[in-house]
């Protein structure tokens, strides 16, 4: 009996190292994009992982927070054509993507805890709204260009171009469709009235999204514009399999992309940043017509 016994253990034993084998290991980080420009040293930290240094071609994770030092500055693209710049002194988490690169649908949602940023809407901003978490306030994002400056007791967002732009807070929402005009709001209030800009504050913020000591044609965007990313991977689901591609070769700044490329960055009247999602209501010239900004109760 107790031979049996003990030839019973050891048969179940046996029989239980392949099931320990074949346990898998911690899910590997969704790849959504990559890192394709740097100043200095950012950094990136995916779920369960050791922060790294995000060189050139480094991709981004779901969950990962990114973070930029005094002389710092990083350019994100996403699979779907949306391209993240980040100032320096600045966090953000990237917090949710999902594509189908099919119906070119999707969702995408981060979290500005403190810097300036500006975002440049891709396919998923055609029709779902780019959310934007701040310490004071929600954002959405939809068909275009928006800069905002986060600090931990204000957030300060300006639309650049596109269909339009909200700031939720406090129960009440502001929306805006006419480009040039921005919202601001403080933690624990309602936002603000849109209003024009003082005078010379987008040249301080667009300031900090410049490389240190940049020269012409040294800024993210047209670095970023130069990879090809968009071109080579916007057709690939989150889940796709391989390293994301790097691209054709550059094809100079304000060069449009081909037949069924991405949006073109580098348009007229965003610094070098700019986006063409299509005809809509609002036009880039701030003093052109579009509706007035509104507020939603």
């Amino acid at each position: 009996m107790r031979k049996i016994r003990g030839a019973f253990l050891v048969g179940a034993t046996i029989l239980a190292l392949p099931l320990v084998a074949a346990t898998p290991r911690a899910a590997i980080a969704q790849r959504i994009g990559i890192t394709s420009a740097v100043t200095g040293d950012p950094t990136g930290k995916p779920p369960d992982e050791i922060e790294r240094i995000l060189h050139v071609g480094i991709d981004v994770t779901a969950g990962e927070v990114v973070t930029t030092g005094a002389t710092d500055r990083a350019h994100l693209l996403f699979l779907d054509g949306t391209a993240l710049t980040i100032s320096n002194q600045a966090q953000v988490t990237l917090d949710r993507f999902v594509y189908d690169s099919d119906q070119k649908l999707g969702d995408l949602a981060i979290t500005a805890t403190k810097g300036v940023f500006r975002l440049v809407g891709g396919r998923i901003s055609k029709k779902t709204p780019v959310v934007v978490v701040t310490p004071s306030a929600t954002l959405t994002i939809r068909g275009g260009i928006a800069m905002f400056s986060v600090e931990p007791t204000k957030t300060i967002a300006t639309f650049m171009f596109g269909y339009e732009m909200t700031m939720t807070s406090q129960g009440r929402t502001q929306s805006v469709t006419v480009p040039g005009f921005q919202v601001r709001t403080l933690l624990g209030q309602a936002p603000g009235p849109a209003m024009r800009p003082a005078p010379g504050s987008l040249a301080v913020n667009m300031s900090r999204l410049e490389a240190v000591g940049g020269r012409p044609g040294s800024g993210a965007d047209r670095a970023a514009t130069a990879t090809g990313f968009a071109d080579a991977n916007s057709g690939k689901g989150p889940n796709a399999t391989g390293p994301v591609q790097g691209g054709p070769a550059p094809r100079g700044p304000g060069v449009a992309n081909g037949p069924g490329g991405p949006p073109r960055m580098g348009g007229p009247g965003s610094g070098g940043g700019g986006f063409e999602p299509g005809p809509g209501p609002a036009q880039l010239n701030p003093l052109a017509g579009g509706s007035a900004p509104r507020t939603v109760p």
